[in-house]
Protein backbone atom coordinates (compact mmCIF):
# COMPACT_ATOMS: atom_id res chain seq x y z
CA UNK A 1 0.00 0.00 0.00
CA UNK A 2 1.32 3.45 -0.91
CA UNK A 3 2.16 5.93 1.79
CA UNK A 4 -0.08 8.99 2.40
CA UNK A 5 0.52 12.01 0.19
CA UNK A 6 0.42 15.61 1.34
CA UNK A 7 -0.40 18.37 -1.10
CA UNK A 8 -1.71 21.91 -1.47
CA UNK A 9 -4.89 22.40 -3.48
CA UNK A 10 -5.41 25.89 -4.91
CA UNK A 11 -7.22 27.44 -7.89
CA UNK A 12 -8.47 30.69 -9.42
CA UNK A 13 -5.33 32.70 -8.73
CA UNK A 14 -5.81 34.98 -11.76
CA UNK A 15 -2.14 35.85 -11.62
CA UNK A 16 -1.37 39.40 -12.68
CA UNK A 17 -4.90 40.72 -12.25
CA UNK A 18 -5.14 43.73 -9.89
CA UNK A 19 -7.81 44.13 -7.28
CA UNK A 20 -10.67 46.00 -8.91
CA UNK A 21 -11.71 49.61 -8.31
CA UNK A 22 -8.79 51.25 -6.49
CA UNK A 23 -9.47 54.78 -7.69
CA UNK A 24 -8.44 57.33 -5.09
CA UNK A 25 -6.25 54.99 -3.02
CA UNK A 26 -2.94 56.22 -1.64
CA UNK A 27 0.06 55.27 -3.80
CA UNK A 28 1.36 52.59 -1.45
CA UNK A 29 -2.13 51.06 -1.18
CA UNK A 30 -2.61 51.20 -4.95
CA UNK A 31 0.64 49.30 -5.41
CA UNK A 32 -0.46 46.58 -2.99
CA UNK A 33 -3.76 46.25 -4.81
CA UNK A 34 -1.91 45.84 -8.10
CA UNK A 35 0.46 43.23 -6.71
CA UNK A 36 -1.98 41.24 -4.55
CA UNK A 37 -2.29 38.23 -6.87
CA UNK A 38 1.51 37.94 -7.10
CA UNK A 39 1.88 38.00 -3.34
CA UNK A 40 -0.89 35.41 -3.01
CA UNK A 41 1.00 32.99 -5.29
CA UNK A 42 4.23 33.64 -3.40
CA UNK A 43 2.45 32.87 -0.11
CA UNK A 44 1.07 29.64 -1.59
CA UNK A 45 4.60 28.58 -2.46
CA UNK A 46 5.76 29.61 1.04
CA UNK A 47 3.06 27.36 2.50
CA UNK A 48 4.06 24.46 0.24
CA UNK A 49 7.63 24.69 1.54
CA UNK A 50 6.61 25.21 5.17
CA UNK A 51 4.34 22.14 5.15
CA UNK A 52 6.80 20.03 3.14
CA UNK A 53 4.16 18.94 0.63
CA UNK A 54 4.69 16.44 -2.16
CA UNK A 55 3.09 18.63 -4.80
CA UNK A 56 0.82 21.61 -5.53
CA UNK A 57 -2.40 21.35 -7.55
CA UNK A 58 -3.90 24.31 -9.44
CA UNK A 59 -7.52 23.75 -10.51
CA UNK A 60 -7.67 26.27 -13.35
CA UNK A 61 -7.56 30.03 -13.92
CA UNK A 62 -3.91 30.31 -12.93
CA UNK A 63 -3.85 33.34 -15.23
CA UNK A 64 -6.53 35.76 -16.31
CA UNK A 65 -6.67 36.29 -20.08
CA UNK A 66 -5.01 39.61 -20.87
CA UNK A 67 -3.15 39.57 -17.57
CA UNK A 68 -0.95 36.71 -18.85
CA UNK A 69 1.99 39.04 -19.33
CA UNK A 70 5.69 38.29 -19.39
CA UNK A 71 5.80 39.78 -15.88
CA UNK A 72 3.21 37.27 -14.64
CA UNK A 73 4.89 34.29 -16.32
CA UNK A 74 8.33 35.31 -15.09
CA UNK A 75 7.04 35.66 -11.53
CA UNK A 76 5.31 32.29 -11.74
CA UNK A 77 8.51 30.66 -12.97
CA UNK A 78 10.58 32.20 -10.19
CA UNK A 79 8.28 30.77 -7.51
CA UNK A 80 8.05 27.36 -9.24
CA UNK A 81 11.86 27.25 -9.26
CA UNK A 82 11.81 27.66 -5.47
CA UNK A 83 9.58 24.59 -5.24
CA UNK A 84 11.78 22.69 -7.69
CA UNK A 85 14.73 22.96 -5.35
CA UNK A 86 12.62 21.22 -2.68
CA UNK A 87 11.44 18.49 -5.05
CA UNK A 88 7.83 19.79 -5.13
CA UNK A 89 5.89 19.42 -8.37
CA UNK A 90 3.26 21.87 -9.63
CA UNK A 91 0.38 20.40 -11.64
CA UNK A 92 -2.03 22.70 -13.47
CA UNK A 93 -5.19 22.51 -15.54
CA UNK A 94 -6.21 25.61 -17.46
CA UNK A 95 -9.78 26.90 -17.04
CA UNK A 96 -12.18 29.29 -18.72
CA UNK A 97 -10.02 32.36 -18.05
CA UNK A 98 -6.79 30.82 -19.35
CA UNK A 99 -7.85 28.19 -21.91
CA UNK A 100 -5.21 26.43 -23.98
CA UNK A 101 -6.13 28.18 -27.25
CA UNK A 102 -5.11 31.54 -25.74
CA UNK A 103 -1.95 30.22 -24.12
CA UNK A 104 1.39 31.23 -25.43
CA UNK A 105 4.60 29.71 -24.09
CA UNK A 106 6.20 33.05 -23.34
CA UNK A 107 8.94 31.42 -21.24
CA UNK A 108 10.08 27.87 -20.66
CA UNK A 109 8.99 26.50 -17.29
CA UNK A 110 11.03 24.33 -14.93
CA UNK A 111 10.74 20.55 -15.20
CA UNK A 112 8.64 20.35 -12.01
CA UNK A 113 5.80 22.29 -13.70
CA UNK A 114 3.28 20.29 -15.70
CA UNK A 115 0.20 21.68 -17.48
CA UNK A 116 -2.40 19.15 -18.58
CA UNK A 117 -3.45 19.12 -22.26
CA UNK A 118 -6.89 20.07 -23.58
CA UNK A 119 -7.32 17.61 -26.46
CA UNK A 120 -7.25 14.63 -24.13
CA UNK A 121 -6.71 13.84 -20.48
CA UNK A 122 -3.26 13.52 -19.03
CA UNK A 123 -2.02 11.34 -16.19
CA UNK A 124 1.05 12.00 -14.06
CA UNK A 125 2.38 9.40 -11.65
CA UNK A 126 3.96 10.88 -8.54
CA UNK A 127 6.66 8.84 -6.81
CA UNK A 128 7.95 9.15 -3.29
CA UNK A 129 11.61 9.68 -2.42
CA UNK A 130 12.23 5.96 -2.72
CA UNK A 131 10.86 5.90 -6.25
CA UNK A 132 7.66 4.09 -5.27
CA UNK A 133 4.41 5.37 -6.88
CA UNK A 134 2.32 7.21 -4.30
CA UNK A 135 -0.32 9.04 -6.35
CA UNK A 136 -1.72 9.68 -9.79
CA UNK A 137 -2.96 13.07 -10.93
CA UNK A 138 -5.38 12.96 -13.83
CA UNK A 139 -6.49 16.19 -15.48
CA UNK A 140 -7.64 17.96 -18.62
CA UNK A 141 -7.62 21.64 -19.55
CA UNK A 142 -10.19 23.84 -21.29
CA UNK A 143 -9.79 24.24 -25.06
CA UNK A 144 -11.68 27.55 -25.22
CA UNK A 145 -13.33 30.10 -22.94
CA UNK A 146 -16.43 27.88 -22.79
CA UNK A 147 -15.99 24.14 -22.75
CA UNK A 148 -19.17 22.07 -22.99
CA UNK A 149 -17.41 18.70 -22.88
CA UNK A 150 -18.11 16.38 -19.96
CA UNK A 151 -14.48 16.58 -18.95
CA UNK A 152 -14.87 14.53 -15.78
CA UNK A 153 -15.66 11.47 -17.91
CA UNK A 154 -12.21 11.74 -19.51
CA UNK A 155 -10.47 11.27 -16.16
CA UNK A 156 -10.15 7.49 -15.89
CA UNK A 157 -7.31 6.11 -13.77
CA UNK A 158 -6.49 2.45 -14.57
CA UNK A 159 -6.97 1.18 -11.02
CA UNK A 160 -7.10 2.18 -7.36
CA UNK A 161 -3.78 0.75 -6.22
CA UNK A 162 -2.51 4.27 -5.45
CA UNK A 163 -4.26 7.51 -4.55
CA UNK A 164 -5.96 8.98 -7.63
CA UNK A 165 -6.72 12.71 -7.83
CA UNK A 166 -8.97 14.25 -10.48
CA UNK A 167 -7.98 17.83 -11.36
CA UNK A 168 -10.94 19.64 -12.93
CA UNK A 169 -12.26 23.15 -13.58
CA UNK A 170 -16.06 23.02 -13.41
CA UNK A 171 -19.16 24.82 -12.13
CA UNK A 172 -20.41 21.42 -10.87
CA UNK A 173 -23.72 22.03 -12.60
CA UNK A 174 -25.02 19.44 -15.08
CA UNK A 175 -27.16 22.12 -16.78
CA UNK A 176 -24.36 24.65 -17.29
CA UNK A 177 -22.88 23.77 -20.66
CA UNK A 178 -20.24 26.52 -20.47
CA UNK A 179 -18.13 25.07 -17.68
CA UNK A 180 -17.56 21.31 -18.02
CA UNK A 181 -21.09 20.22 -17.01
CA UNK A 182 -21.35 17.53 -14.35
CA UNK A 183 -23.16 16.79 -11.10
CA UNK A 184 -21.92 15.74 -7.69
CA UNK A 185 -23.21 12.25 -8.39
CA UNK A 186 -21.30 12.16 -11.67
CA UNK A 187 -18.07 12.70 -9.75
CA UNK A 188 -19.01 10.20 -7.04
CA UNK A 189 -19.73 7.56 -9.68
CA UNK A 190 -16.47 8.05 -11.58
CA UNK A 191 -14.38 4.97 -10.83
CA UNK A 192 -11.15 4.95 -8.83
CA UNK A 193 -11.01 8.69 -8.05
CA UNK A 194 -10.28 9.42 -4.37
CA UNK A 195 -10.13 13.23 -4.40
CA UNK A 196 -11.63 15.74 -6.83
CA UNK A 197 -9.49 18.87 -6.85
CA UNK A 198 -11.83 21.41 -8.39
CA UNK A 199 -11.59 25.04 -9.45
CA UNK A 200 -13.90 27.78 -10.79
CA UNK A 201 -15.99 28.64 -7.70
CA UNK A 202 -14.30 31.46 -5.79
CA UNK A 203 -15.73 30.45 -2.43
CA UNK A 204 -13.99 27.67 -0.49
CA UNK A 205 -16.27 24.63 -0.23
CA UNK A 206 -15.91 21.07 0.90
CA UNK A 207 -18.75 19.66 -1.17
CA UNK A 208 -18.05 16.14 0.02
CA UNK A 209 -15.57 15.14 2.74
CA UNK A 210 -15.84 11.34 2.41
CA UNK A 211 -14.28 9.37 -0.42
CA UNK A 212 -14.30 10.56 -3.08
CA UNK A 213 -13.80 14.00 -1.58
CA UNK A 214 -15.06 16.88 -3.73
CA UNK A 215 -13.40 20.18 -2.88
CA UNK A 216 -13.20 23.80 -4.06
CA UNK A 217 -10.37 25.80 -2.43
CA UNK A 218 -11.79 29.15 -3.54
CA UNK A 219 -9.69 32.03 -4.75
CA UNK A 220 -6.63 32.86 -2.63
CA UNK A 221 -7.10 36.59 -3.26
CA UNK A 222 -10.47 38.17 -3.92
CA UNK A 223 -10.54 40.71 -6.74
CA UNK A 224 -13.81 42.42 -5.77
CA UNK A 225 -16.34 42.76 -2.95
CA UNK A 226 -18.15 39.55 -3.98
CA UNK A 227 -15.04 37.63 -2.90
CA UNK A 228 -15.75 38.52 0.69
CA UNK A 229 -14.10 35.71 2.61
CA UNK A 230 -10.53 35.11 3.73
CA UNK A 231 -8.91 33.62 0.65
CA UNK A 232 -6.68 30.60 1.00
CA UNK A 233 -5.96 27.06 -0.12
CA UNK A 234 -6.27 23.59 1.35
CA UNK A 235 -3.56 21.44 2.86
CA UNK A 236 -4.62 17.84 2.22
CA UNK A 237 -3.26 14.54 3.50
CA UNK A 238 -4.67 11.58 1.61
CA UNK A 239 -4.20 7.84 1.99
CA UNK A 240 -5.93 4.85 0.46
CA UNK A 241 -9.12 3.81 2.22
CA UNK A 242 -9.34 6.88 4.47
CA UNK A 243 -11.19 10.17 4.16
CA UNK A 244 -8.72 12.99 3.55
CA UNK A 245 -7.53 15.26 6.30
CA UNK A 246 -8.26 18.76 4.96
CA UNK A 247 -6.89 21.91 6.59
CA UNK A 248 -7.43 25.52 5.53
CA UNK A 249 -4.35 27.65 4.91
CA UNK A 250 -5.14 31.41 4.96
CA UNK A 251 -3.30 33.16 2.12
CA UNK A 252 -5.01 36.43 1.13
CA UNK A 253 -2.82 39.53 1.48
CA UNK A 254 -5.97 41.68 1.26
CA UNK A 255 -9.43 40.99 2.65
CA UNK A 256 -12.69 42.39 1.34
CA UNK A 257 -15.37 43.19 3.89
CA UNK A 258 -18.81 44.80 3.84
CA UNK A 259 -19.72 46.41 7.16
CA UNK A 260 -23.14 47.79 8.06
CA UNK A 261 -23.32 50.86 10.28
CA UNK A 262 -26.69 51.98 11.58
CA UNK A 263 -27.38 55.70 11.98
CA UNK A 264 -29.88 55.01 14.78
CA UNK A 265 -27.04 53.85 17.03
CA UNK A 266 -24.91 56.59 18.55
CA UNK A 267 -21.15 56.75 18.58
CA UNK A 268 -20.98 55.18 22.05
CA UNK A 269 -23.15 52.25 20.90
CA UNK A 270 -26.45 53.17 22.56
CA UNK A 271 -29.63 53.20 20.51
CA UNK A 272 -32.16 55.92 19.99
CA UNK A 273 -33.22 58.28 17.22
CA UNK A 274 -31.94 61.82 17.20
CA UNK A 275 -28.43 61.21 18.46
CA UNK A 276 -26.75 61.66 15.08
CA UNK A 277 -27.71 65.18 14.11
CA UNK A 278 -25.25 66.14 11.39
CA UNK A 279 -22.57 64.86 9.00
CA UNK A 280 -19.83 65.35 11.59
CA UNK A 281 -21.64 62.88 13.84
CA UNK A 282 -21.78 60.35 11.00
CA UNK A 283 -18.07 60.81 10.28
CA UNK A 284 -17.20 60.26 13.93
CA UNK A 285 -19.33 57.12 13.97
CA UNK A 286 -17.57 55.74 10.89
CA UNK A 287 -14.16 56.51 12.39
CA UNK A 288 -15.12 54.75 15.62
CA UNK A 289 -16.30 51.69 13.68
CA UNK A 290 -13.07 51.64 11.66
CA UNK A 291 -10.99 51.79 14.86
CA UNK A 292 -13.06 48.98 16.34
CA UNK A 293 -12.65 46.85 13.23
CA UNK A 294 -8.86 47.18 13.22
CA UNK A 295 -8.69 46.23 16.90
CA UNK A 296 -11.03 43.24 16.59
CA UNK A 297 -11.02 42.19 12.91
CA UNK A 298 -11.59 38.54 13.84
CA UNK A 299 -15.10 39.45 15.04
CA UNK A 300 -16.00 40.27 11.43
CA UNK A 301 -14.44 37.22 9.77
CA UNK A 302 -16.41 34.14 8.66
CA UNK A 303 -15.57 30.77 10.17
CA UNK A 304 -13.34 28.70 7.82
CA UNK A 305 -14.94 25.63 6.26
CA UNK A 306 -12.12 23.44 7.60
CA UNK A 307 -9.78 23.49 10.62
CA UNK A 308 -6.84 25.82 10.23
CA UNK A 309 -3.45 24.42 9.31
CA UNK A 310 -0.59 25.27 11.62
CA UNK A 311 1.38 28.40 10.93
CA UNK A 312 1.01 32.16 11.12
CA UNK A 313 -0.80 34.51 8.78
CA UNK A 314 -1.77 38.15 8.77
CA UNK A 315 -3.26 40.34 6.03
CA UNK A 316 -1.58 43.47 4.74
CA UNK A 317 -4.86 45.33 4.58
CA UNK A 318 -8.64 45.38 4.53
CA UNK A 319 -10.80 46.64 1.67
CA UNK A 320 -14.06 47.82 3.19
CA UNK A 321 -17.41 48.77 1.76
CA UNK A 322 -19.40 50.63 4.40
CA UNK A 323 -23.20 50.44 4.24
CA UNK A 324 -25.08 53.07 6.22
CA UNK A 325 -28.46 51.71 7.37
CA UNK A 326 -31.18 52.54 9.87
CA UNK A 327 -33.40 55.56 10.32
CA UNK A 328 -32.69 58.96 11.79
CA UNK A 329 -32.92 62.71 11.27
CA UNK A 330 -29.51 62.74 9.59
CA UNK A 331 -30.98 60.76 6.67
CA UNK A 332 -32.03 63.90 4.79
CA UNK A 333 -28.54 65.38 5.13
CA UNK A 334 -27.03 62.20 3.72
CA UNK A 335 -29.40 62.35 0.76
CA UNK A 336 -28.41 65.97 0.06
CA UNK A 337 -24.64 65.43 0.06
CA UNK A 338 -22.89 66.88 -2.98
CA UNK A 339 -20.98 64.22 -4.89
CA UNK A 340 -22.76 61.47 -2.99
CA UNK A 341 -20.82 59.81 -0.18
CA UNK A 342 -17.37 60.80 -1.51
CA UNK A 343 -17.17 63.54 1.13
CA UNK A 344 -17.73 60.97 3.87
CA UNK A 345 -14.88 58.82 2.55
CA UNK A 346 -12.44 61.63 3.32
CA UNK A 347 -12.90 61.09 7.05
CA UNK A 348 -11.46 57.57 6.66
CA UNK A 349 -8.45 58.42 4.50
CA UNK A 350 -5.97 58.28 7.40
CA UNK A 351 -6.71 54.59 7.94
CA UNK A 352 -4.86 53.87 4.67
CA UNK A 353 -1.63 54.54 6.56
CA UNK A 354 -2.17 52.02 9.33
CA UNK A 355 -0.54 48.57 9.45
CA UNK A 356 -2.53 46.66 8.41
CA UNK A 357 -4.21 49.39 6.40
CA UNK A 358 -7.94 49.92 5.92
CA UNK A 359 -9.01 51.25 2.55
CA UNK A 360 -12.58 52.39 1.95
CA UNK A 361 -13.83 51.08 -1.37
CA UNK A 362 -17.10 53.02 -1.05
CA UNK A 363 -19.81 54.15 1.37
CA UNK A 364 -23.30 53.04 0.40
CA UNK A 365 -26.20 55.03 1.88
CA UNK A 366 -29.27 52.88 2.53
CA UNK A 367 -30.83 54.92 5.32
CA UNK A 368 -34.40 56.11 5.83
CA UNK A 369 -36.33 58.82 7.60
CA UNK A 370 -37.66 58.36 11.11
CA UNK A 371 -41.05 56.63 11.26
CA UNK A 372 -43.65 56.58 14.05
CA UNK A 373 -43.10 53.80 16.57
CA UNK A 374 -45.05 50.58 16.02
CA UNK A 375 -46.48 50.56 19.53
CA UNK A 376 -48.01 54.01 19.22
CA UNK A 377 -49.57 53.25 15.84
CA UNK A 378 -50.92 49.92 17.08
CA UNK A 379 -53.37 51.75 19.32
CA UNK A 380 -54.86 53.99 16.62
CA UNK A 381 -54.34 52.46 13.19
CA UNK A 382 -56.61 49.53 12.18
CA UNK A 383 -54.21 48.44 9.42
CA UNK A 384 -51.41 47.96 11.95
CA UNK A 385 -53.81 46.08 14.20
CA UNK A 386 -54.61 43.78 11.27
CA UNK A 387 -50.91 43.16 10.65
CA UNK A 388 -50.48 42.21 14.29
CA UNK A 389 -53.35 39.72 14.09
CA UNK A 390 -52.07 38.13 10.86
CA UNK A 391 -48.54 37.78 12.26
CA UNK A 392 -49.88 36.22 15.44
CA UNK A 393 -52.05 33.76 13.53
CA UNK A 394 -49.12 32.65 11.41
CA UNK A 395 -47.36 31.52 14.58
CA UNK A 396 -50.30 30.08 16.52
CA UNK A 397 -52.90 28.88 14.01
CA UNK A 398 -52.11 25.29 12.92
CA UNK A 399 -54.27 25.70 9.82
CA UNK A 400 -51.97 28.48 8.56
CA UNK A 401 -48.76 26.52 9.15
CA UNK A 402 -48.67 24.84 5.70
CA UNK A 403 -49.11 28.22 4.02
CA UNK A 404 -46.27 29.66 6.09
CA UNK A 405 -43.97 26.75 5.18
CA UNK A 406 -44.71 27.25 1.46
CA UNK A 407 -44.02 30.98 1.77
CA UNK A 408 -40.66 30.34 3.45
CA UNK A 409 -39.52 28.19 0.52
CA UNK A 410 -37.40 25.07 0.24
CA UNK A 411 -34.29 26.65 1.76
CA UNK A 412 -35.94 26.54 5.22
CA UNK A 413 -36.44 23.11 6.80
CA UNK A 414 -39.65 23.17 8.84
CA UNK A 415 -38.97 19.61 10.06
CA UNK A 416 -35.43 20.33 11.18
CA UNK A 417 -33.76 17.51 13.06
CA UNK A 418 -30.39 18.20 14.67
CA UNK A 419 -29.39 14.56 14.31
CA UNK A 420 -30.05 14.61 10.55
CA UNK A 421 -29.17 18.18 9.65
CA UNK A 422 -28.78 19.00 5.96
CA UNK A 423 -26.09 21.19 4.40
CA UNK A 424 -28.55 22.59 1.84
CA UNK A 425 -31.21 24.01 4.19
CA UNK A 426 -31.50 26.27 7.21
CA UNK A 427 -33.31 25.14 10.40
CA UNK A 428 -36.80 26.64 10.61
CA UNK A 429 -37.08 26.29 14.40
CA UNK A 430 -39.90 28.06 16.26
CA UNK A 431 -37.52 30.82 17.31
CA UNK A 432 -36.22 31.35 13.77
CA UNK A 433 -39.72 31.39 12.26
CA UNK A 434 -40.90 33.87 14.90
CA UNK A 435 -37.98 36.16 14.04
CA UNK A 436 -38.74 35.95 10.29
CA UNK A 437 -42.42 36.74 10.86
CA UNK A 438 -41.56 39.67 13.14
CA UNK A 439 -39.18 41.14 10.56
CA UNK A 440 -41.75 40.68 7.81
CA UNK A 441 -44.35 42.45 9.92
CA UNK A 442 -42.05 45.39 10.56
CA UNK A 443 -41.04 45.57 6.90
CA UNK A 444 -44.69 45.67 5.81
CA UNK A 445 -45.30 48.44 8.34
CA UNK A 446 -42.37 50.50 7.05
CA UNK A 447 -43.45 50.08 3.43
CA UNK A 448 -46.95 51.24 4.29
CA UNK A 449 -45.61 54.36 5.94
CA UNK A 450 -43.11 55.07 3.19
CA UNK A 451 -45.94 54.78 0.69
CA UNK A 452 -47.91 57.47 2.50
CA UNK A 453 -50.52 55.07 3.90
CA UNK A 454 -50.88 56.97 7.17
CA UNK A 455 -54.22 56.79 9.00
Amino acid sequence: MSRPVRFLHTADIHLGTPVQGFSGAAKHVEERLRQASFLAWERICDAALAHDVDFVLVGGDLYHEEARSIQAVRFLRKQVERLSKAGIGVYVVYGNHDPVNTREDILDMPDNFYAFPATHSGCVEVKDRDGIPSARIIGVSYRTRWDSRRLHALLQPPDATVVNIGLLHTALDPNDSNYAPCSIQDLVDQEHIHYWALGHVHESRIVRSDLPAIVYPGTPQGRHIRDGEVGGCFLVELALGKAPDIRFVPIAPLIWKEIEVSIDVSIDGTSGHGELLNITDVEQLLQAKAEEFLVYPQDHMPTPVAPLASGTWSPEGYLVRWVLTGRGPVHELLMDLDNGSAHLEQCLESFQYREPFLWTESIQVETGEVLPEWESMLESWPLVQKLEVVAGNLLTDAAMRPELVRALGEIWDAKYDLEHAKDTTFPATEEVVATIVERAKRLAYEKLLEGGQLP
